[in-house]
């Protein structure tokens, strides 16, 4: 047998028609274009879903991931019923226009309610048609039914059933595990959303609960008494700054009055202040001390050990009389007030204390001052005197006593507005420091009714 017969080389094979590769060329750059919207369909999805988990409103969270859970599976329905009514009241439907006339009820099918409390997702391939008048699967407009469903269980934390994600489609068998994978993977987001939501919903009902408790107190009117208050927190959001304040009736006839200023900002600022104060008052029923008084507090402050956070307090007891207005006065590391006399004179009281809630050992120096018809007493706190103008120069004790003159015989709101107007004045834009303004007058000689009708249009201003 002789040597194999050599193979005749291929023959060449014709160029395709032109008109193929155009049609090949058409075909690749669809294909193209369909991966890139999708890749840009599916980043818009991302994106929303990232957008979604910091929702503050349960229907539009509700909303948003059923409508990605639609785009994401191509089901011609997507709902999230929900478990219990603490979620939502109602079912949250999305789908086309004009593609219902009856709209599911996934509880009353008893293989789909099982997605309200499995773990695990539920498919059906191909519903039977329902039995008459139940309506579980819902009516198309055209009198047919979804045939295809998915139910994915929400649920929270620690496996709290919160409801269920459907996915629905007129087609049999439209869904398969892709889809089943991406309706379980949107229910997780869901239910990690909406508890996520439910733990901030609880803590913002606590945090204003106890902001009530902070927020700077209506003052009392009394008889004999005109008394003012000009406070703002440093930042115009905020209710409750750094600076707090307090009038109340410590005993018969005598009125509690302090002002104060705590380190810091945050809830442990927030909690010095709300024992400051509270302290303060339980205190006053007993110590007739205003010295004495602030020895206390500041036991107190200190035994609760708030993280070297310690604050400023001047505390005063008003007397008010059928002549003068007695006042006793104390004062922790705070700022020293000033008198404006019904002459225009005014008087810096030089009173010496420690700072609260920092130290055991601590001192407070007590005075008495008397303050006649027209005579003001001006408290405040640190955010009037180191107000800085845009060159960095303080509004300072200075620009106080500068401005007090011009508040004579002015009633105390008068006085308290007109100070906080020249602190603003002063600081041309600057960003401010928390401020409160205090001012206590006499009134001897004034009923009641005109204290209110000063008050009100203090109010007014």
């Amino acid at each position: 047998m002789g040597p194999p017969r050599p193979q005749p080389p291929p023959r060449p094979q014709p160029p395709p028609a032109p008109s193929d590769v155009a049609a090949r060329l058409a075909l690749a750059e669809r294909a193209i274009s369909d991966l890139k919207a999708e890749r840009d369909r599916l980043e818009a999805t991302v994106v929303r879903l990232g957008a979604l988990a910091s929702q503050l409103d349960a229907a539009s969270l509700v909303q948003g991931v059923t409508e990605a859970a639609r785009d994401l599976t191509g089901a011609q329905l997507a709902m999230f019923v929900p478990a219990e009514p603490a979620v939502l009241t109602e079912p949250t439907i999305v789908c086309d226009p004009d593609v219902l006339s009856v709209a599911p009820e996934p509880g009353r099918v008893p293989l789909l309610a099982g997605a309200l409390w499995r773990i695990t997702p539920v498919r059906v391939d191909d519903a039977d048609e329902p039995e008459p008048g139940n309506a579980g699967y819902g009516r198309l407009s055209d009198g047919g039914i979804f045939r295809s469903w998915i139910g994915a269980p929400v649920r929270a934390r620690y496996g709290d059933a919160l409801g269920g994600l459907y996915l629905a489609h007129h087609r049999p068998h439209a869904f398969g595990n892709r889809e089943e994978e991406l309706a379980q993977s949107l229910a997780a987001h869901l239910g990690a959303s909406l508890d996520n939501l439910t733990v901030f919903q609880e803590r913002s009902r606590v945090a204003q609960a106890l902001q009530q408790t902070l927020l700077p107190p209506v003052l009392p009117e009394v008889q004999g008494l005109d008394v003012a208050v000009r406070y703002r927190p440093a930042k115009s959001t905020s209710l409750v700054g750094g600076d707090f304040y307090d009038m109340f009736e410590a005993r018969p006839d005598v009125w509690g009055l302090m002002i104060g200023d705590v380190t810091g900002v945050g809830p442990e600022a927030a909690a010095l202040t709300g024992i400051a104060r509270y302290a303060a008052r339980a205190l006053a029923a007993q110590e007739h001390s205003p010295a004495r008084l602030l020895t206390q507090l500041n036991e107190t402050l200190v035994g609760f050990g708030l993280q070297d956070r310690f604050c400023t307090v001047l505390y005063a007891e008003l007397h008010p009389g059928p002549e003068v207005l007695t006042i006793k006065i104390a004062n922790g590391g705070h700022p020293y007030p000033y008198i404006l006399r019904s002459d225009g004179h005014v008087e810096e009281i030089s009173i010496s204390g420690t700072l609260l809630g920092l130290l055991n050992d601590v001192s407070f120096e007590e005075l008495e001052l008397v303050l006649g018809p027209g005579d003001v007493l001006v408290a405040y706190t640190d955010g009037v005197t180191e107000a800085r103008n845009p060159t960095g120069a303080f509004f300072g004790t200075d620009g106080l006593v500068r401005t007090l003159p011009g508040c004579t015989g002015r009633p105390a709101a008068w006085v308290a507005h007109r100070i906080e107007l020249a602190v603003t004045e002063h600081q041309a834009g600057v960003p401010p420091d928390d401020i409160a303004i205090v001012v206590v007058q006499g009134l001897p000689d004034r009923p009641t009714e005109q204290v209110r009708a000063s008050r009100h249009a203090r109010r007014n201003r």
